[in-house]
Parts: structure tokens; C-alpha cells; sequence
């Protein structure tokens, strides 16, 4: 079942990136006069409807690479494209000349009516990744029945719950179907239905209704229902027979409407007694407030596997669009080598990227759009590429760099990329458009950060036997040290608005430089490696720190405390919030070990895969 948009005007493509629960949701603007998303594949397909000429509701298929294309009718004014799998088959309801048929459509094929159970109308509301059809249809007189289809076999009817008419609204995988149902006693309560015990009635939170919106591949089924007392409605989860009241935003009313395979739900609730927003809530966590792009109301219909969640943003008062918000956690990008390429862990799925192994990858949003792009060293004789947009390659530089970083040099809120090239200098790629020489000499690392605490990027080059320089203000050098480094980071350490530059000097141990100023020792021992992230929830940054095969790995927390979290050294290593709860993890690549994920929350650590990566990178892909 899908709620409509209730503002509409005009609009268009546009992306803006805004501020929720203090982490930074990317949402993407994909719709035009009176549009709304319903579904979305787990490669970003995203289907819908929108107000097409003289105010019919026209159906839409959307995704990264194609953008926009309209599906048609069966030979009436309406469409309406409900849900998509991931081969891109589409369901949803068209109407035909005197009537309105559930129908599947692909490119190839087109819309095709799948028919009705002997009645005159019927819509279809989902589709699993075999095919399998669900949604209602009328079977003559007034009633209405769920129905599931296949291609071989055709409409079955799912029968009631005792009551005249049902509806279904998801199937999983396994081929199990949720919806509501009509009781003989006339109430109306959620089912799941299977081919083993046919339609269950799933009860209630209390109140005299419910509705069963999404199920997930795990069985988990959420929805929404009245509570004790009939005076709201609640989004309900279903886990192991039980069913639980999620709340609500500070309101009184709430719904579920989708859910993922790592349990995430989507839905809508209102924070106040006059606005609906939509929202978010991964498990474990709270409902988090997806706010709107200006208008009162919003809206969450499904989300996908990578945590990509499609629905409705009023953009200004009375103008609804079609929206995609994509999480601010960060997805896991590898190189895994010459015979496995570059892999990206999208929350639950590995996905190929490429089958080349580079040397060097760095993450960063180069045109801007609020978008995560990678740029990638291929070594010599392929150079340096870009993945724009998750969709597009497109080749940057002949040159394979020494090294390269990523920063917002010119505070313009693009990343700038920044590349070292042997015999030719330091050059940096500006806002997507313009090559810049910055230095004559090559440098052998590089680190970016705000060290002078004026709200711009600032970069530190080791220029070897030349020693440390800084890049002040994206215009003037700075002599910073004598001394090369063996490895340096950057981060605000003491949370003072002014990033500290953590350095290992080869025989002199790690010393920190603190509000551009100072230099202080910090530790005797020259490390492989020093990375930032805030482990513990804490304000401060913490240091990640490996000391090499002879004392793993450790963490310094809150300016004050060493921990050791593993023993053996890595052949790779990242720090981001990997899983959304607002805390960074560790995700370190252990050589022929695989790669394992660290949480400081509960100390524990959890296999994500086999493979040996030589390379790993942080990069909202999703």
C-alpha cells in the first residue's frame, strides 16, 4: 500500500545535502511536478509516479545511468509504477481503456497486463527478484482478494481472513506475502501468507487495526496499526511472532513502510501534531527525522539493501518531488588485487567495481553534487580515473602519481583532488574543471586538514630531504619541519575547531603538531601507519595506530589513553562509520586473514570477507 504526496507544484532535478539527527543525508532530487518514489532496486533503480499533461498520474523508471523514462499505459490517462527488483522488471497499475490492470514492464518487452481475478480492476504492489507478483485484484461485486502471480501459472487468489476482501502489498524471496485482510467480524488486520499455511493473521498493537506494508528476505515484517485504544497509529516490526510498537518522531502517528534484509525501516511519523516527516531507523537505533527540503511534509516508501530510501519531499510549500536519501554512513571500497580488482561492500553486498587492480584510491565529492567519487591510480601507462556519480568512468591524467589526497582547498565545498607526479610536481584538479600547479618538487605524502582553524583545507606535503611544508589559505608555502616522515595524518585531536598533524619521524617516534604552532612528543616507537576517527562517541578525535607485526595495532582515545586492539598488523586499514549508529569503526585487511570490521563499542570484531586487500577506502557509494 503506498501513500500519496499531498503538495504539489512545480520542480527540478536538483541535489542538496542537509543536516539530520547531527549527520550529513544526502538526498537527491529526482522528481518534477507532483512526483513520489515507491520503490527502489538494490542497484538504484528507482520507480514512481509524477503529474504528467492535463493532471493524469503518469508512472516513472528512474536510475543513475539512464535517468528518466516513462513506461506508459495500457491505453488510459493513469499509470502508476509501484515496485521494481533488481533484473529492472516493474509492477504497478495502468488503466486501460474502461478499466485499471495490474502490469508488469521491462524495456525490452514494455507494459504488459497481467489481468484480474475475474473482476474488472486490478493493481499489482510488488515483485521479489523470481518474479512473483502480488497485489489485489477485484473478483467480482464489490470484493477485492490479494493475489500473487507468476509467469507460468498466473493469478492465485490468497483468499481473506474470514472478511469479504484483502490486498497485498510485498513478497519476499521465499515467496511470502504481506498485506491486510477483512475479518468476518469486519475488522481489518495484517497477514503473511505462504504456500505452507496459507494467510495468518498477524494480530495487532492493540487496537482494532493493522496492515502489513514490506516484508524482508529474513521473514521480518513491518507495517502499522492502531494501538491500545484506538487513538493512534503506530509502525509496528514483526520478529519471531512478535510484534513491536517503534513509536513515533514526538508525535502520536507513525507508519513502516519498508524494510531491508539488515532490517533498516523506512516510514513516515509526525514530529508534530501538524507535519509528517520521513524517517530512518537501522537497527539498534532510533528513529531518525529525514526532515524535508523546505516544505512541511515527506514521506518514506522503501529502501534498498545499500540503504537507499525513496519517497516524497515537499521542496517548498505546495511542491512535491520524488526523492532518494542515501545514509551518512560510508561504504567499504578495496583493492583486492591483480586477479579480484576493486570491490565495494554496499552495507550487506560485495559489488565489483572494477577488475583491474590499482595502486592508489581516494575518495571525495569532485563535482560537488553531495555524491562520494573515487579517483584511482592505475599505475603507468593507464594513469589516473574517475567513478562519477557511482556510474561514469572517465580518465583524469596519463601520469601515475607518487601520491595523492583529497581536500577542499579552495573552500568552495567541492573536493579538489591533489596529486604528486614524479618530475613534474604538485599539481591539484579544482573543482572538476581546472588543473593547478602548486609545486615544482614531488612529494612523498600528503596530509589535508584545517590546521590553522579558519574553516578551509590546508595541505601538508613531505617534500623528503626537504622536510615538511604547509599549504596555507591555497595560496602561500610554509616551512613546517626538517624531517621526512614515515606516515602522518590530520584531525582536530583536542576538539578546538584546529586540526592537529600527527607525524612519525623514522628514529624519533610520533610527535603531534598542535594548533599550528607547537610541536609535542607523543610516542617513542615509528609506526606503519596513523589514522583518525571518533571511536568512542566522544567529541575528541582518536589516533588508530599500527605498530607492525611486533605490536599490532592501538588506539590513543580522547588525548589520553592507549589500547591495544589487535596483536597482529595489517596489510590494510580505514576508520569511518561503517554501520550508521554516528560511532566510526576500524576496518583493517589482515594480509591472507581477510577482512575484519572493529567496533570500540563493544570491542568486538565481525569477518566481513576472504581476500587479500592491499588497499582500503572509505566512500559513501550507496
Amino acid at each position: 500500500m503506498k501513500r500519496l504526496a499531498i503538495c504539489v507544484a512545480v520542480g527540478a532535478v536538483w541535489l542538496v545535502p542537509f543536516e539530520v539527527a547531527a549527520q550529513t543525508w544526502v538526498t537527491t532530487d529526482i522528481g518534477t511536478t507532483g512526483s513520489e518514489a515507491f520503490g527502489i532496486s538494490d542497484t538504484a533503480t528507482v520507480v514512481g509516479r509524477y503529474l504528467a499533461d492535463a493532471g493524469a498520474n503518469h508512472g516513472f523508471v528512474w536510475s543513475p545511468e539512464s535517468g528518466w523514462t516513462d513506461p506508459g499505459t495500457l491505453g488510459g490517462r493513469n499509470t502508476y509504477a509501484q515496485a521494481v527488483n533488481n533484473a529492472r522488471q516493474v509492477v504497478g497499475s495502468s488503466d486501460t481503456t474502461t478499466s485499471t490492470h495490474a502490469f508488469l514492464w521491462t524495456a525490452a518487452s514494455g507494459m504488459v497486463d497481467i489481468g484480474t481475478l475475474g473482476g474488472r480492476n486490478s493493481s499489482a504492489y510488488g515483485i521479489n527478484e523470481v518474479g512473483q507478483v502480488v497485489g489485489s485484484s477485484e473478483v467480482g461485486g464489490v470484493a477485492t482478494h490479494a493475489f500473487r502471480w507468476t509467469p507460468g501459472s498466473g493469478m492465485l487468489d490468497l483468499g481473506t481472513l474470514g472478511g469479504s476482501s484483502s490486498w497485498a502489498y510485498d513478497v519476499n524471496n521465499a515467496g511470502q506475502v504481506v498485506g491486510e485482510s477483512d475479518l468476518a467480524s469486519g475488522l481489518r488486520h495484517a497477514f503473511l501468507w505462504s504456500s505452507s499455511t496459507g494467510m495468518v493473521d498477524l494480530g495487532t498493537l492493540g487496537g482494532s487495526f493493522s496492515t502489513a506494508t514490506s516484508i524482508n528476505n529474513l521473514g521480518q515484517v513491518v507495517g502499522f496499526g492502531r494501538v491500545t485504544g484506538n487513538v493512534a497509529s503506530h509502525a509496528f516490526r514483526r520478529t519471531a511472532g512478535t510484534m513491536t510498537d517503534l513509536g513515533t518522531l514526538g508525535g502520536t502517528e507513525s507508519a513502516a513502510l519498508g524494510i531491508n534484509d539488515s532490517g533498516q525501516i523506512v516510514g513516515y511519523s509526525d514530529p508534530a501534531a501538524t507535519t509528517r516527516h520521513a524517517f530512518s531507523l537501522r537497527a539498534g537505533g532510533p528513529m531518525v527525522d529525514l526532515g524535508t527540503l523546505g516544505g512541511f511534509t515527506s514521506g518514506a516508501n522503501g529502501v534498498n539493501n545499500a540503504g537507499q530510501i525513496v519517497g516524497f519531499s515537499c521542496v517548498r510549500e505546495f511542491d512535491n518531488h520524488a526523492m532518494i536519501w542515501s545514509g551518512p554512513w560510508k561504504d567499504l571500497v578495496g583493492n583486492f588485487g591483480s586477479t579480484d580488482g576493486i570491490w565495494a561492500l554496499r552495507q550487506t553486498a560485495w559489488v565489483r567495481l572494477h577488475g583491474r587492480s590499482p595502486k592508489m584510491i581516494v575518495s571525495g565529492d569532485f563535482d560537488g553534487n553531495g555524491l562520494d567519487d573515487l579517483a584511482i591510480d592505475f599505475s603507468a601507462n593507464i594513469g589516473v580515473w574517475v567513478w562519477m556519480n557511482h556510474a561514469t568512468w572517465a580518465p583524469l591524467h596519463y601520469l601515475s602519481p607518487t601520491t595523492m589526497a583529497v581536500g577542499d582547498l579552495d573552500r568552495n565545498g567541492r573536493s579538489d583532488l591533489v596529486l604528486s607526479f614524479p618530475g613534474y610536481g604538485i599539481w591539484a584538479w579544482m573543482n572538476n574543471t581546472t588543473w593547478r600547479f602548486l609545486d615544482p618538487f614531488e612529494a612523498m605524502h600528503f596530509a589535508v586538514a584545517d590546521l590553522d582553524g579558519d574553516g578551509g583545507d590546508d595541505l601538508i606535503a613531505d617534500f623528503g630531504v626537504y622536510g615538511l611544508w604547509e599549504l596555507q589559505d591555497n595560496s602561500a608555502w610554509r616551512f613546517v619541519h626538517p624531517f621526512s616522515v614515515t606516515t602522518m595524518a590530520a584531525a582536530d585531536l583536542d576538539n578546538n575547531g584546529q586540526a592537529e598533524l600527527v607525524a612519525s619521524f623514522r628514529g624519533y617516534g610520533i610527535w603531534v603538531f598542535r594548533n599550528n604552532t607547537d610541536w609535542s612528543f607523543l610516542h617513542p616507537l615509528t609506526p606503519d601507519l596513523i589514522t583518525t576517527g571518533r571511536l568512542d562517541g566522544a567529541s575528541e578525535t582518536d589516533l588508530v595506530i599500527d605498530f607492525g607485526p611486533s605490536l599490532g595495532i592501538w588506539t590513543y582515545s580522547n588525548s589520553s589513553t592507549w589500547s591495544q586492539i589487535h596483536f597482529l598488523s595489517s596489510s590494510a586499514l580505514v576508520v569511518a562509520d561503517f554501520d550508521g549508529d554516528g560511532q566510526d569503526e576500524i576496518v583493517v585487511a589482515f594480509g591472507d586473514g581477510g577482512v575484519w570490521r572493529y567496533s570500540a563499542a563493544d570491542n568486538s570484531w565481525t569477518f566481513l570477507t576472504w581476500g587479500t586487500a592491499s588497499a582500503l577506502v572509505a566512500s559513501r557509494i550507496h
